[in-house]
């Protein structure tokens, strides 16, 4: 596989909050929930907010982390370019470590409906579809 095409955690940062607005994710609106993706190497946090069920908002860096948030996925750099680039099977990258999940495990399968979106606005945008 490719290496990401980021180097820095904003660059990441810009580039999820990208991905998210092309793909129009359902799942955390219509799920009304907060997701949180808490990324290390580079260093990135992004927030998307869909509770009030209308339309999702973006936090990023610290404030992110510092927010509450009924799912959190943690994982590396290169580990969330293979999950969004849909190369990494989600349950296979919990059961070796390489994701870690914090909240309810049946309301991240509730998102798996929007996830082949949400992976083909990020091939899109990254030019590796």
């Amino acid at each position: 596989m490719n290496p990401p095409p980021f180097q820095t955690g904003e660059e990441l940062e810009d580039l999820l909050m990208r991905v998210f607005l092309k793909a129009a994710d359902p799942g955390p609106v219509q799920g009304r929930l907060a997701l949180t993706f808490d990324i290390h190497e580079p260093r990135a946090c992004l927030r998307v907010n869909g509770r009030d069920g209308q339309s999702a908002t973006f936090t990023r860096g610290e404030a992110a982390r510092d927010a509450s948030s009924d799912l959190t996925f943690a994982m590396s750099g290169e580990t969330a370019h293979a999950f969004w680039s849909g190369k990494l099977n989600p349950v296979a990258a919990i059961t070796a470590g390489k994701l870690k999940l914090n909240g309810a495990p049946l309301r991240a399968l509730a998102l798996a409906p929007g996830l082949a979106q949400v992976q083909a606005a990020y091939r899109a945008e990254t030019g590796s579809e």
